[in-house]
């Protein structure tokens, strides 16, 4: 038993450096984009570094795609059951999560306080509120995965779709306020970030909602994570930034805890639901 769990907590240490170095490479390659691939106008020049950076990006999905495959291959998967799936005991998970939470309740916070005097503050205070929420939310669902409760639940279901609500409406706000930014590249890295994160969140609820899939539940979740350390290169708003650090850390923790709780085996069978003749996403 020893030696099972020193083995995936290397496997959970391997993958957080991994999603660490490709976030912190796509600093890099953002940074050289907007100091050499723009003009005195802010407007972009023609230059490699925007081709640069989308190479970057799918080439980090197949090296996440890779690590997933692999497990695949050794023979382990994550369990079904959301208790089982992301149970995170102990003191040092204790302080992960709260960590992780307090950082989008923080930046939350300063966002709402910084954004006073901008023309879209309405929008940023909506976005603000919900991210506060969102932090709250995250460390409640990842404490009760460690009180065996049956997925499904009204509140379980309550706190996975806060941060999907969340992230949904920043990504709304963002393209809202660039309509007439015609710099597309000024403000899609931010975009896709936030749309990765809430889908890499719909996908973590999956367990909850009884549809979990353990592949695309880790995949999305290191992706995204990558994404919002990479536009951390970014200007805007400090608050905003805290908030995709606390995002960073909240999708690494959730990588962690899935790998750590990895079974060694053939999965079991999953049971069939009665959909009401509705397909459903799995």
């Amino acid at each position: 038993m020893e030696m099972e769990e020193y083995r995936s907590g290397k496997k959970s240490l391997e993958l957080a450096c991994y999603i660490g170095g490709a976030g912190a490479f796509g600093v890099f390659l953002r940074w050289l984009q907007l100091q050499l691939a723009f003009n005195e106008l802010g407007l972009p020049d023609p230059s490699v570094f925007h081709i640069g950076l989308i190479l970057y990006a799918v080439a980090a999905a197949f090296v996440f795609l890779y690590f997933v495959n692999r497990y695949e291959k050794q023979h382990l998967y994550l369990p079904d059951e959301f208790p089982a799936a992301f149970s995170n005991t102990g003191k040092l998970y204790l302080a992960a999560r709260i960590v992780a939470g307090l950082l989008i309740c923080a930046g939350g916070a300063l966002l709402y306080m910084q954004v006073e005097a901008d023309r879209n503050s309405t929008d940023y205070h909506f976005i603000a509120i919900l991210a506060v929420l969102s932090g709250i939310c995250y460390v409640l669902w990842m404490t009760f995965a460690n009180r065996d409760p049956q997925a499904g639940t009204w509140l379980l279901c309550v706190l996975s779709f806060v941060p999907m609500l969340f992230l949904a409406a920043w990504m709304v706000i963002c393209y809202k306020i660039n309509t007439i930014n015609s710099v597309i590249w000024s403000f899609a890295p931010e975009l896709v970030a936030v749309a990765a994160s809430m889908f890499a969140f719909f996908r973590l609820g999956g367990y909850v909602f009884g549809r979990p899939n353990w592949k695309r539940s880790l995949f999305s979740c290191m992706f995204a994570a990558a994404l919002c350390i990479m536009v951390l290169a970014d200007e805007r708003y400090l608050g905003q930034q805290v908030v995709f650090l606390g995002l960073a850390l909240e999708l690494m923790l959730c990588c962690w805890v899935m790998v750590k709780n990895m079974l060694l085996g053939e999965a079991p069978p999953k049971k069939e639901k009665n959909t009401g003749g509705f397909e459903t996403l799995n």
